[in-house]
């Protein structure tokens, strides 16, 4: 293992699962990977005394371990805990905040969906991999954001086979595609 030079540790936060983390205008925000743990909101204006400004939880059987900021807007996804496990009842998606006031979130939206893992947040538009009823694992989705209020989806893409609503039968086994 390397050592980094001219690197010290200044500050410290002990976070219950740490996962994604997006700094703005000296505010951390930490996604979790340990339920009921959502998102943590942290002050790190002074780096040597971080302070918890707002904990946002998640309900039993759900993960939130990312997140994204942009134009005082937050996302925070929302998947099935832990992974893998079947729930037909599950609802996920995306939670979205307004953090105009770090230390006050709002909620103002929900854009559901089955769940969703991976996605990245311009300020206008997410791209993400959902999870969709009759779609076979996740697909990529494009959501305008304009209106933070009603997140609308504007595009959809999967491979072949992933459609099985639609009669489509993936040339694969299980979820490797």
């Amino acid at each position: 293992m390397s050592t980094a030079k001219g690197v010290r540790v200044v500050g410290y936060y002990d976070c219950p699962g740490g996962g994604q983390v997006v700094v703005r205008k000296n505010v951390a925000y930490v996604g979790h990977v340990k339920p009921p743990n959502g998102t943590s909101i942290i002050d790190i204006a002074d780096p040597a005394n971080p302070r918890e400004l707002a904990h946002i939880t998640v309900p039993e059987g759900t993960l939130s371990h990312k997140v994204r900021v942009e134009n005082d807007v937050m996302l925070v996804n929302r998947e099935v805990f832990p992974i893998g496990r079947v729930d037909a009842n599950f609802r996920g998606g995306l939670e979205v905040f307004d953090v105009s006031k770090p230390s006050k979130p709002r909620h103002i939206a929900t854009w559901a969906a089955r769940g969703m893992h991976r996605f990245t947040f311009d300020g206008r538009y997410v791209y993400g991999s959902p999870e969709f009823d009759g779609y076979l694992g996740n697909v990529v989705a494009i959501i305008d954001f304009k209106d933070p209020a009603k997140p609308q989806e504007v595009g959809r893409w999967w491979m072949p086979g992933q459609w099985i609503a639609g009669g489509e039968k993936p040339s694969w086994e299980g979820t490797a595609h």
